[in-house]
């Protein structure tokens, strides 16, 4: 009888190796193309019950005195789920060599392995395969190695080793080695002579390389990146890998841009039981267009210092205020005022919770003038807390300390208190929530006139709502959901009071049920007024889901609003703008929403949205969106992915200001897919400053599916592309 050490073996070697291949066995059969063949399976093998011991079975057994044994005529050797299938097999139990002369094939869950022959020394654990051909079990990884020899003190080696992700018999690509050596017992691997090939032409080439072969990961080079821009010229990227340790890391990638120079961008994480963090710093020493050193560093950290205790740091510095101008990738990073760095330490309990922080802001627009820039907080505190008192009663305060400090202006302390009491009453169908709070805020102040300040004033509020729900047709519910909320907080003169973080909330149907016009402390609104609002919903019975809704809304006056930012006029008016809030689902790929409000006194339009989406069951997208808010923003944005064939999508965005009467971007490219790689061709033209100055750049980027990427795109066009 063999030993079981026999298919222990599980092609060891091959296994090992494919660990340098790691993507491949990760690529799941979802992330390739519904078109393509489905992943490799494992030939079919009759249901058995597993069993620990080697079960042989032969058409012919022979085991003469002193001779080898020998097994011939559809040879199956099982153990659990591992098969191995020849027409002959001879065993010497004196020597414990294993002899395959002939055609071999072993399977398991992982890998099939097919030979043309073999031997195998149990008693040493040497041996060699020859002329193997290897698919993986569930994915699309194949390949082969003219031997797969297994040496003594753990070494094996792969003569003429390959691999892809296409199918065997037309390989698009390869990845390719003279020789491989692997050190099983130390987990590494080394390949000579190593090279990637693209329908037969070298892409890539490395004379030496390791690699591991295990799921630790290694030091070394990682894929390069490459594009091209009218202003910059070619931009290439080589990243270098160095796993210091098994909780840190670092990137090192070396930049070439053709017009500016070379450029060191370095990627250092660590991570900790209780901590993590991430330090990015990106210098281009000498850049030959500025005549100057460009940098940029960002320093992310998050732990956990106790229980239910959290700590924040992002530290954030440029060099210049052109820097995401000059070296940033969208419109986007062009279009940064500021540079927030902020640290901070937040708990709480179950009734209670603090915040403290400091930030700081580094003002990249030049257009920002001196006392204009944001305040630091040094620091800024907020407590809040709250408890049910029972009967549908609840308290509940919030309090904010904060220093603000600036180089120029007026700069002070403020504490901010809002205790409030509500009482709920909730039932099917309705609900009425009275809510009665007291607001004092507390200034000291320096470089004013006056160094002290206060205002207390009540604030009261009633919100109140009925729902009413009836069949629909077709199996659907229909909702009407009418709202009223009531706000009275009465005047203060606030004009002596500093502004330091106050501005007008941007107004939409969420701020019609809210206690302030204003962010920040520095004014609370005077009000009478109520809102009325009405909602209506088309849901499906089955799971919910919202087919077609609508909300309306409008918030009515009764007195005049006093209370402005400075420079501001007193609201006179008996009613804002109307707001109205749409969506449409016609279908699990198909959504439309749109948002107006519309002024009626003046007769127009204050804020518009509308916005398309479509998703269809291949990788077709498109998006469309228009927003337009009165003397700032109009701007519509068009983009789609759109299949030519099963192959061949093309894509592009169009990005217009009405308001500027220019096209801030273009974008237009190709993408072409087969089941292995994938090509994407890209033209970019787009405004890449705050004065209009346009660039053009090309991007091309070749996948190859289950290994890597070479290039780059610009942006991902959809998030959540198919």
């Amino acid at each position: 009888m063999l030993e079981v050490r026999l298919l222990r073996f599980r092609a060891i070697a091959l296994v090992c190796c494919l660990s340098w291949l790691s993507p491949a066995l990760a690529l799941s059969p979802g992330e390739r193309p519904e078109w393509c063949a489905p992943p490799h399976e494992a030939a079919d093998m009759t249901p058995r019950e597993p069993v620990a011991e080697t079960q042989v079975m032969a058409d012919d057994y022979r085991a003469p005195a002193g001779e080898p044994v020998r097994f011939a005529g559809d040879v199956r050797l099982m153990q659990f789920d591992q098969l191995l299938e020849t027409e002959e097999l001879l065993y010497d139990p004196q020597s414990r060599l294993v002899d395959i002369p002939v055609w071999l094939r072993y399977t398991d869950a992982l890998i099939q392995i097919e030979a043309a022959r073999a031997h195998y020394d149990v008693a040493d654990g040497t041996g060699q395969f020859e002329e193997v051909v290897y698919r993986l079990v569930g994915h699309d990884g194949s390949g082969g190695a003219d031997t797969v020899a297994m040496m003594a003190s753990g070494l094996a080696r792969l003569e003429q080793f390959d691999f892809t992700t296409c199918e065997p018999e037309r390989p698009d690509w390869q990845l390719k080695a003279a020789r491989v050596d692997l050190a099983l017992d130390r987990g590494v691997g080394t390949a000579r002579h190593a090279r990637l090939e693209f329908k037969g032409v070298p892409v890539l080439y490395s004379p030496w390389m390791t690699f591991p072969l295990t799921d630790e990961r290694k030091s070394g080079f990682l894929y390069p990146r490459f594009g091209r821009s009218g202003g910059d010229g070619f931009d290439i990227s080589v990243p270098w890998y160095w796993n210091i340790a098994p909780n840190r890391d670092a990137t090192f990638t070396g930049r070439w841009i053709e017009k500016r120079g070379v450029m060191l961008d370095t990627e250092y994480r660590f991570l900790g039981e209780r901590q993590r963090g991430q330090l990015d710093l990106e210098v281009l020493p000498d850049d030959r267009r500025t005549g100057s050193t460009r940098y940029y560093g960002q320093f992310d950290y998050r732990a956990r210092p106790a229980l239910r205790w959290r700590a924040r740091a992002d530290l954030r510095r440029a060099s210049d205020d052109d820097y995401f101008i000059d070296l940033g990738s969208d419109l986007i990073d062009s279009s940064v005022q500021f540079l927030r760095s902020v640290a901070s330490i937040s708990g709480g309990g179950r009734d209670w919770a603090l915040d403290v922080m400091v930030d700081d802001f580094q003002v990249l627009d030049a257009n920002v003038a001196e006392g204009q820039e944001p305040y630091r907080r040094l620091p800024r505190t907020l407590f809040e807390a709250g408890q049910a008192l029972g009967g549908g009663v609840a308290w509940h305060v919030d309090s904010e300390l904060v220093h603000f400090d600036r180089d120029a202006g007026v700069t002070g302390t403020r504490l901010d208190l809002h205790p409030s009491l509500r009482y709920s009453l909730d039932a099917p169908g309705w609900f009425i929530r009275p809510e009665l709070g007291v607001r004092s805020t507390h200034y000291q102040l320096s470089g004013a006139e006056v160094t002290s300040a206060s205002r207390t004033l009540p604030i009261a509020s009633l919100d109140a709502g009925l729902l009413f729900e009836r069949p629909a047709a077709a199996g659907r519910i229909q909702t009407l959901e009418p709202r009223a909320y009531y706000l009275y907080v009465p005047h203060r003169d606030q004009d002596e009071l500093p502004d330091f973080d106050t501005r007008d909330l941007t107004f939409g149907f969420s701020q019609l049920f809210h206690h302030n016009r204003f962010t920040g402390a520095d004014r609370q609104g005077d009000a009478n007024q109520i809102a009325m609002a009405l909602t209506s919903r088309l849901l499906d019975a089955d799971d919910g889901r919202s087919l077609i809704e609508g909300s309306l809304g409008q918030i009515i006056h009764f007195s005049d609003r006093k209370v402005q930012l400075p420079e501001r006029e007193v609201e006179r008016r008996s009613t804002s703008a109307t707001v109205a809030e749409a969506a449409w689902r016609p279908s699990r790929a198909l959504a439309v929403t749109a948002g107006l409000q519309w002024d009626w006194e003046n007769g127009e339009t204050d804020v518009a949205r509308l916005g398309l989406s479509y998703r269809s069951s291949n990788v077709g997208q498109a998006a469309l969106g228009y927003r337009m808010r009165r003397d700032q923003v109009d701007q519509a944005d068009a983009r789609f992915r759109y299949p030519v064939n099963e192959r061949l999508n093309l894509i592009g965005r169009v990005l217009y200001s009405f308001e500027d009467n220019d096209t801030l971007e273009v974008l237009g490219g190709i993408e072409y897919e087969s089941c292995c790689w994938a090509l994407r061709l890209t033209g970019r033209d787009y405004v890449r400053d705050r004065v209009g100055e346009r660039q053009t750049s090309v991007f091309l980027e070749l996948e190859l599916r289950g290994l890597a990427s070479l290039g780059r795109m610009p942006y991902e066009l959809f998030r959540d592309r198919p």
